[in-house]
């Protein structure tokens, strides 16, 4: 919602909302009291620890015709908030918009900007929008940044003293439905695409990009099972066949899947007297397994 009054009337706000907390007073204390949202009072507050008064000072807009401006501090301000989730903002989705952050901008700082003016103001820092990568909610960041400082340059590291091939395996499920595009048709008369109901056949695939010791081209197998699914049994055997059939020690890097574990897997790698290691990587990590980026083609 937007906060009313002219930018000297919203710096005043500003101030009187720190002072207040100064005081003694609670954020929804100070929020009730101005009218204003308490995450707007939290937002003034952390504001002012960092910059200081300035950065709560209202920058009043140049002559007509002209696009008002922000001050060095506030800019920096309105771009630390594209590093915040919008819903900590009180916008109700995670995705940041122009006119979003317009309103933000005249609320927090009573600066008017036009949103498409805003997204040319963006792009001259470096912004553009973009559609936002998967990231599942629970993922470890500390886990995946411990697995890049310390176990990835320990696997790079054996791989090199042994003189062993580098292995990644993933699997993936398909269903055979119709594939839609868009398609040229009349308006309001969109085409069809007729499939048999209750069709529920699928395709799993398992793949495996593999670096040998040179480390000089990047090589590609994979296996399909039609109706079927890789349980431990059947990645397994696909693990076994490109063990035998690379050259060397073999190091297999993979994720923490049911099908990854198991009676299979541990004979397997016995029965390798020791020429196959398998290396874990932390749960809930897609971007640090490049198979992944093979299923977005499918």
């Amino acid at each position: 919602m937007r906060t009313e009054g002219t930018p000297t009337e919203l710096q005043r706000r500003r101030y009187l909302a720190v002072q207040r907390i100064a005081e003694g007073y609670t954020t929804q204390e100070v929020a009730d009291f101005l009218g204003v949202d308490p995450r707007s009072v939290r937002r003034w507050m952390a504001t002012s620890r960092q910059h200081g008064a300035a950065g709560l000072a209202a920058q009043l807009g140049p002559g007509p015709g002209r696009p008002p401006k922000l001050t060095t501090t506030q800019e920096k301000i309105v771009l630390r908030w594209l590093s915040d989730l919008p819903t900590e903002h009180g916008f109700p989705t995670e995705l940041w918009s122009a006119p979003r952050l317009a309103q933000l901008v005249e609320q927090e700082f009573g600066v008017h900007f036009h949103p498409d003016y805003l997204g040319t103001w963006l792009r001259q820092r470096g912004y553009t929008p973009q559609k936002p990568r998967r990231v599942p909610r629970e993922q470890d960041d500390e886990a995946i940044a411990q697995w890049l400082a310390e176990d990835w340059p320990r696997i790079k590291q054996k791989a090199r003293r042994r003189g062993a091939c580098l292995l990644w395996i993933d699997e993936s499920g398909l269903l055979m439905a119709p594939l839609l595009r868009r398609s040229w048709a009349l308006r309001g008369h969109p085409p069809e695409s007729k499939y048999k109901a209750g069709h529920r056949e699928k395709v799993s695939v398992a793949a495996a990009l593999w670096l040998p010791p040179l480390r000089d081209r990047l090589h590609l197998a994979y296996q399909t099972l039609v109706n079927g699914y890789f349980t431990t049994v059947e990645v397994a055997e696909f693990l076994s066949g490109a063990v035998q059939g690379l050259p060397g020690p073999v190091i297999a890097v993979w994720d923490g899947g049911t099908m990854h574990k198991g009676d299979p897997i541990r004979a397997l790698v016995e029965e390798s007297q020791g020429r196959l290691d398998i290396e874990p990587l932390p749960a809930h990590a897609p971007e640090l397994m490049p198979v992944e980026f093979l299923w977005r083609w499918l």
